[in-house]
């Protein structure tokens, strides 16, 4: 079975909410979310990488990066957990002890002060693996940070993956859409994956693949079955948009690595307060506009203060205001700034707020020093899911990067394990 992941489908299927507060164990959890008002800005990524990469090699050198700034500016007793996951993200049956070395928990130990900013904090860093705890096995993973002496109190959880590469994909390629009412906006994936060195009896039940596009949350493929099965190989050659993705259109950027400097598309900066205020231009509708290959990071985002000495403690906080003209196409919807600041995901903290008298839609939300690729997403009533056309646009020659993630339970295995990922960009993979 394949679907489209959303919100709702998480929610139903995988006991899994991306704007909720429920949690329950491991009944369920959030893969990324922030349970705490004063919890800004929690990254996880892998060391010597961009801060978006959450995957590494399992029994490697590969350590990953978990740091986040608490704005209460003092210091608290955090510790961190490792939960396992099945491949639809749902917390799986699996104990400790099945899939991790070490304790069970850990505290976290080194923090720091900020310096030089107008809005205090205190940042928090640690990694892993590390000599107290690592994984045993590979799949999908949430991080859960919670306050010591108390699991059930939560304060951000974020998702890593950590894989065997086992599997090889000789053949990965991007192209038009088969269906042709789709052609124009899609971007269709189909790939080989070579399967000589494992064993699988069940390839609909045991052989599993995901999809995301530009490490987005809000519309990944989950539980991509094969199409095509021989001895060697399987083919992923569907026809049909099981495997298609609206291309979307280049992010939106804001560049605020100095606040001594006005730059597009930044209108003014003030201080009010005590604190920055950075408001920006007028957003425009580009649904309408032809394509524009300008360059982006495809939703990325870097935490840096040119100014500064260090990129954790001195980049500062800024509020930052966005308003969005309405327009018929998405008027009295639900529209969200999305980006991976947002874990790529429509998060209700970064739901546009819709004022009447002015006929827009606006948010103000601080962001931390550094540049952010974003876009605006449109929640559909009925399916829960994300989409960016209507403000955007979507066109099928459009710059993507694809991560795909292949899981596989072997005879004898507990549970499906990440034996194969493969990175595509749809200009370098036509």
């Amino acid at each position: 079975m394949t679907w489209k992941l959303t919100t709702i489908n998480l929610l139903f299927a995988a006991a899994i909410s991306f704007s909720g507060s429920l949690c329950y164990a491991q009944e369920a959890l959030f893969p990324d979310y922030i349970y705490k008002s004063n919890i800004r800005f929690p990254e996880v990524y892998k060391t010597g990488s961009d801060q978006t990469n959450n995957i590494i090699d399992l029994n490697s050198n590969q350590q990953l990066i978990f740091q986040f700034d608490d704005i209460d500016n003092d210091i608290k007793n955090y510790s961190y957990q490792v939960i396992h996951c099945n491949p639809d993200w749902s917390v799986s049956d699996l104990i400790h002890m099945q899939y991790m070395q070490g304790f069970e928990s850990y505290n976290i130990t080194e923090s720091h002060f900020s310096q030089n900013v107008t809005r205090l904090y205190t940042h928090y860093q640690f990694t892993f693996p590390n000599e107290f705890m690592k994984p045993t096995i590979s799949g999908n993973f949430i991080m859960k940070v919670f306050e010591t002496n108390d699991p059930e109190n939560i304060i951000f959880t974020r998702r890593f993956m950590v894989v065997e590469n086992i599997l090889s994909f000789p053949e990965a390629k991007i192209r038009y859409p088969s269906m042709v009412e789709i052609r124009n906006t899609h971007q269709e994936l189909y790939f080989t994956i070579n399967t000589e060195n494992i064993v699988v009896q069940d390839y609909i039940n045991d052989f599993k693949v995901n999809i995301i596009q530009n490490n987005r949350w809000d519309n990944p493929i989950i539980g991509l079955s094969p199409q095509y099965i021989n001895t060697k190989e399987v083919k992923f050659n569907y026809m049909n948009g099981e495997s298609s993705f609206a291309a979307g259109n280049q992010y939106r950027y804001i560049d605020i690595k100095t606040l001594q400097i006005i730059t597009e598309p930044i209108v003014d900066i003030k201080i009010e307060g005590g604190t920055y205020h950075i408001r920006l231009r007028d957003e425009v509708v580009r649904n309408y506009r032809n394509y524009q290959n300008r360059p982006d990071i495809n939703g990325r985002y870097t935490v840096y203060n040119q100014d500064g000495f260090s990129n954790t403690i001195d980049p500062d906080y800024a509020d930052i205001y966005f308003t969005l003209p309405a327009d018929e196409a998405f008027l009295g919807k639900e529209i969200f700034l999305i980006g991976n600041f947002s874990f790529g995901q429509m998060l209700d903290t970064y739901r546009m707020k819709y004022d009447s008298y002015r006929s827009v839609y606006w948010l103000a939300m601080p962001f931390k020093q550094g540049y952010y690729n974003y876009m605006f997403s449109v929640k559909d009533s009925k399916t829960g899911m994300g989409d960016v056309t209507p403000i955007e646009g979507s066109y099928a020659e459009c710059e993507n990067d694809y991560t795909i993630m292949a899981y596989v339970r072997r005879p004898g295995d507990i549970t499906h394990k990440l034996l194969g990922v493969h990175y595509m960009n749809s200009l370098v993979d036509r």
